[in-house]
């Protein structure tokens, strides 16, 4: 036999072959083909139901909004909850979907792909819901502020943020335990969980003591209408007004940017001043330290020019009085009326510019002063030491007379004559 037959044969039967080798990789390839076509065709009715979910949402949307026009609240529905309510009807589309092609799927695909929909599900309506309280939320207080009554208004806004804040955590509860019991072996850990509840709910309450005591506190903050949002406040010797309640803490804005961020229990502990319990209006004091001269009756009416021809104040007080006196000066007081504080604060600052030029221009002799009076007093020396020395002379030479009584008269007679004081004694 030549050999190149025999080599083209052994080439032969290395390349060519086996015909269950090549029997195999159809197989292989075909199933791989059926498989694809069965992905895409479950992805495909999947995506029908996405799609046809997203038309009954945008269905909806346009339905409120055309409802709208007529209550606020469908406007609000459709401004806070549009995004999740296509989120909630792409996925319930989907999930129909994916039960009717089911009985298409493996075994395995089913169970995740069907878990999944559904867990999406349900954090979709969770977030629908919360979304839906937050409307309910802004359509009642924007109708309350419509009213024109900012006190009630302020008492309103606060009770609902605190109740949809209570609503939401309950909803978002529920939610992330609905999705966790779509697990079998989550199932029995929370029959577990329910079985023992006495004895857990006692540890949890005493390891979360602080933290309920906050939720409880901000529960009855926004139940007794103790403080509002925009009500202005005193708190630890700061002034500020309040921003936010949530249920654990209060927010404060203090005059300086700054926030105060206090617990809620501090406000059911510990005393406060609230500046606006039932009114923003308030009123002011602007004290002036002046001279005794000051001319009143012509303050009195530059204050009320002053006043007049302000923009912020409310008209309803503008007084001026003298509350004090002392050796110097006397005390004027200004009492002013504001619709607001922040309005307040500019009146005062601005009346107290004003009548200080005014006296600076008008009236410089009302400025306070200090008087000191120079007076010139002769003070005569004292001789008490000298004079008692000579009248010791003088009993001495009175005990022994003789030459030296005659010099001690004759002493006498000459301090007589130059002294006043000692022609008084003799």
């Amino acid at each position: 036999m030549p050999l190149t037959f025999l080599l083209a044969a052994d080439a032969a039967a290395t390349t060519e072959p086996s015909d269950s080798a090549t029997s195999t990789v159809e197989e292989t390839v075909g199933a791989v083909a059926d498989a694809t076509v069965d992905v895409l065709s479950i992805l495909a009715r999947i995506g029908s139901g996405v799609l046809v979910g997203i038309v009954v949402a945008f269905v909806g949307v346009v339905v409120l909004r055309l409802l709208g026009r007529r209550r606020s609240l469908y406007t609000e529905v459709a401004r806070f909850s549009r995004t999740p309510l296509y989120a909630v009807c792409a996925l319930f589309g989907a999930y129909i979907a994916a039960q009717v092609v089911a009985s298409d799927m493996t075994t395995s695909w089913r169970s995740v792909v069907l878990q999944a929909l559904l867990i999406s599900v349900i954090l979709s309506a969770t977030w629908f819901i919360a979304q839906l309280l937050k409307a309910v939320e802004s359509t009642v207080v924007g109708s309350v502020q419509a009213a024109g009554d900012q006190g009630r208004a302020n008492r309103v806004t606060t009770q609902a943020q605190v109740l949809r804040r209570v609503a939401v955590a309950v909803v978002t509860v529920c939610g992330v335990v609905g999705a966790v019991m779509t697990f079998p072996s989550a199932r029995f850990a929370m029959g577990s969980l329910v079985a023992s509840a006495g004895l857990v709910s006692v540890i949890a309450g005493l390891a979360a003591q602080s933290t309920l005591g906050n939720v409880f506190a901000g529960i009855q903050l926004a139940t007794t209408d103790a403080i509002r949002v925009d009500d202005v406040v005193d708190v630890n010797d700061l002034h500020g007004q309040i921003e936010e309640i949530t249920l654990t803490y209060v927010v404060v804005k203090v005059w300086d940017e700054r926030r105060l961020i206090l617990p809620s229990t501090y406000f059911t502990e510990n005393p406060f001043t609230n500046w606006s319990r039932r009114s923003h209006q308030m009123l002011g004091v602007v004290s002036f330290q002046v001279d005794w001269r000051v001319p009143i009756a012509q303050m009195r009416a530059e204050l009320a020019r002053v006043v007049a021809a302000s923009r912020v104040w409310d008209g309803r007080t503008c007084a001026l009085v003298i509350t004090e006196t002392s050796t110097t000066t006397v005390t004027a007081r200004v009492t002013l009326s504001a619709a607001n504080p922040d309005d307040l604060w500019t009146l005062r600052c601005h009346v107290r510019e004003e009548l200080i030029g005014w006296m600076q221009r008008e009236a410089p002799y009302a400025l306070p002063r200090t008087r000191v009076e120079v007076e010139q007093v002769e003070v005569a020396h004292d001789p008490a030491p000298e004079k008692v020395a000579r009248l010791a002379e003088e009993l001495v030479a009175l005990q022994n007379p003789g030459d030296d009584g005659a010099l001690a008269a004759t002493t006498t007679m000459q301090a007589v004559e130059t002294d006043p004081i000692e022609a008084a004694r003799v």
